[in-house]
């Protein structure tokens, strides 16, 4: 008899312990601002697309989306408050990419070189209960991106020529890769 109270009584705990409450359309929820100091301009490029991405698109799926105008430790400095029902941090923006190929073409007095960009884009999203500052879910988030897209331009003539690079070419591609990882995260928030 022990033995069957004690099955029964493991057999519901699990399901019990198991259970998350995913946030619902109509839940408030704060986008943290992130914390981390970025030397290099793309992480902080991608590290804001994401977060200003990701208040439009979880008020795009029905959710009150909103900057909390903090970071997670000033939260936790602060405590609760009622002003969410939930908090999502950004903890990090890491991007990495780089041309892997390119080819050049010289007609006349002009070059364009082209290249394959290869952009790369990683965010660990944490989803907090606004009540207890508890972390609710953690979302590992990842997107490559790449595209063949101009990479230079040359002029020349006579005995003078220039050579001009497009590194807003690889700032495009980050931002479009860091946008879909903000899409992701909105997506996997709603519970789809």
């Amino acid at each position: 008899m022990k033995r069957a109270i004690f099955l029964l009584a493991s057999l519901t705990a699990v399901p019990l312990f198991a259970f998350t409450v995913n946030p619902r359309p109509g839940d408030r929820i704060g986008v943290l601002r992130i914390s981390g100091r970025f030397t290099y301009r793309p992480e902080l490029a991608v590290a804001n697309t994401i977060q200003n991405d990701l208040r439009r698109e979880l008020a795009s799926l029905g959710f009150k989306a909103f900057d909390a105008q903090m970071t997670y430790d000033e939260l936790l400095r602060r405590g609760p408050a009622n002003d969410a029902d939930y908090y999502v941090e950004v903890l990090s923006g890491d991007a990495a990419g780089r041309p892997v190929g390119g080819a050049g073409v010289g007609v006349g007095g002009g070059e364009v070189e082209v290249g394959v960009v290869v952009a790369r884009v990683a965010a660990e999203v944490r989803l907090y209960d606004a009540r207890s500052l508890n972390a609710v879910d953690t979302y590992d988030l990842r997107r490559d991106n790449t595209a063949v897209v101009p990479t230079g331009i040359g002029i020349a003539g006579g005995s003078i020529w220039a050579s001009i690079m497009l590194p807003f070419v690889e700032y495009g591609q980050y931002r479009s890769a860091a946008h879909d990882v903000a899409r992701q995260a909105a997506h996997r928030i709603a519970g789809r």
